[in-house]
């Protein structure tokens, strides 16, 4: 009886570890240029640093978000370059966008990266098991 005891309570332990464990993966959809959203958006990223560090994530800025990580219009240049420097976030520029608004890949920050489509981007991080979040109202 003692031993089926101590084997219940190991995988117990077992399971509650490897649950702490877990690393997410997470793509953020971000489409608006109001400050306070992209205020919010950072602070949101942070604090699931903060809390699950090793967390994959991605933010795919499109539509007036856009102007987000272009290098002349951005508030938040070096928050945005903290997240990719040192906590490994992906910026990821829609180029769609940046075709609309006239943007080169020059005028970003040089801590964005550029996909094709954000709707692609977004559908294809979800196809592989990364969650999707609405950034923003």
């Amino acid at each position: 009886m003692k031993k089926l005891l101590a084997v219940f309570v190991a995988i117990l332990v077992f399971a509650n570890v490897k649950a702490q464990g877990k690393q997410y993966k997470i793509v953020f959809d971000f489409a608006s240029s109001d400050t306070a959203d992209q205020t919010g958006i950072i602070r949101q990223i942070n604090n699931v640093l903060k809390n699950s560090p090793g967390t994959n994530v991605e933010v795919v800025f499109h539509g007036k978000a856009i102007f987000n990580l272009v290098k002349s219009t951005t508030a938040f240049k070096d928050k945005l370059d903290d997240l990719v420097n040192n906590k490994g976030v992906i910026l990821a520029a829609c180029n769609n966008s940046m075709n609309r608004y006239n943007i080169k890949k020059e005028d970003l920050i040089p801590s964005a990266i550029v996909v094709p489509v954000a709707i692609i981007e977004l559908a294809d991080r979800q196809e592989k098991g990364w969650s999707y979040i609405r950034a923003g109202h």
